[in-house]
């Protein structure tokens, strides 16, 4: 008997898809500065780094929110 293959996204989608209205409007400012501020300068200038870092850690906030929904940190 052959068994379903493991699929995750079956599993774990009962969030609601939904980001906070906030933290998208926050992702979107800090592309907009991160684009700028990567066509001014070197891409592994400290400040790009930086920003691009804090970049990361909102999009991770917004996935989480889009599997799990509003009640994440």
């Amino acid at each position: 008997m052959a068994s379903k293959a493991y699929q995750p996204h079956e599993q774990h989608n009962k969030g609601s898809g939904r980001v906070n209205e906030e933290l998208l409007a926050m992702i979107e400012n800090l592309r907009y500065e991160l684009a700028s501020m990567a066509g001014d300068r070197d891409f592994t200038s400290a400040n790009v780094l930086e920003l691009s870092q804090r970049l990361d850690k909102y999009i991770v906030m917004a996935q989480h929110q889009m599997i799990r929904g509003y009640a994440v940190e």
